[in-house]
C-alpha cells in the first residue's frame, strides 16, 4: 500500500496538514508550473550533473504524475515533491557511480568553447571535491545543509519541506557546517602539501622535474 504524503515527510508536515481541513491538491499541470524550478535546483544541489538535469527533472515529474492521487493536501505538496526528488536523484547518482567505476575519465569531454582544457579539468575537480565533501555528511545533515547553504531556504521553509521541528533543523545545520568546514580544511591542507611537493599536475600525472627546478 502506498505511503501517504504525511507519513512520508514526517511529523512537522503532518501537524501542518492537520491544522485545518485538507486543501485540495493542485492539478498535475499546476504542480509542474509551481515546482519545476524547485525540483531543478534540488537535483543540481544534490549532485546531478548539468547534462543529467533534464532527464532527472523529467523522471521526477513522471513519478509525480503517476502518484498524483497520493497527494491529499496542498500544504504537503512541496515536502512530497522534495521526497520524490531526493529518491530519483539518489538512484541516478548510484547508476552514474556504477558507470564511472567501469569507464576511465575522458578529458576531452570536459572541454567547452568557453574554457581551456586545463580550466575545464580544474573546474571538474572542484565540482567533484564539493560532491565528495557533501557525500561525507550523513543523509539528514546533508539535506539541511544543501537546502540552507545552496538553495538558501529559511529554517522554517526547511522544517516544512523535510518535516522536522525547526530546532532539529538548526541543530543538524550547525553540526553539518562544522563537519563540512573541517573536511574542507583537511582537503585544502592535503592539496597544499601536494602542490608544495610538486608531486603531480592537475591531471594527476606525476611531474618530471626539469633542470633548474627548485
Amino acid at each position: 500500500m502506498a505511503t501517504s504524503p504525511a507519513e512520508a515527510v514526517g511529523p512537522a508536515a503532518s501537524t501542518l496538514a492537520g491544522a485545518g481541513p485538507p486543501l485540495p491538491a493542485p492539478s498535475f499541470p499546476e504542480l509542474c508550473a509551481r515546482y519545476f524550478e524547485f525540483v531543478w535546483k534540488c537535483a543540481r544541489a544534490f549532485g546531478s550533473k548539468s547534462d543529467e538535469i533534464d532527464d532527472v527533472v523529467q523522471d521526477v515529474f513522471l513519478v509525480v504524475q503517476r502518484r498524483h492521487a497520493d497527494l491529499k493536501d496542498e500544504r504537503l505538496a512541496r515536502s512530497w515533491i522534495y521526497s520524490i526528488t531526493r529518491r530519483v536523484v539518489s538512484s541516478q547518482r548510484r547508476r552514474r557511480r556504477a558507470r564511472e567505476a567501469q569507464v576511465a575519465p575522458d578529458v576531452d569531454s570536459l572541454t567547452s568553447s568557453d574554457q581551456s582544457p586545463l580550466a575545464a579539468v580544474e573546474h571538474h575537480r572542484e565540482v567533484r571535491m564539493l560532491s565528495a565533501l557533501l557525500d561525507g555528511l550523513d543523509e539528514r545533515k546533508r539535506a539541511v545543509f544543501v537546502l540552507s547553504e545552496i538553495l538558501e531556504m529559511s529554517g522554517r521553509e526547511i522544517a516544512e519541506t523535510i518535516g522536522v521541528p525547526m530546532n532539529t533543523v538548526y541543530s543538524r545545520l550547525r553540526a553539518a557546517r562544522e563537519e563540512f568546514d573541517a573536511a574542507a580544511q583537511r582537503q585544502r591542507k592535503s592539496l597544499e602539501r601536494k602542490r608544495a611537493s610538486g608531486a603531480s599536475d592537475v591531471f594527476g600525472v606525476p611531474r618530471t622535474r626539469k633542470p633548474g627546478d627548485e
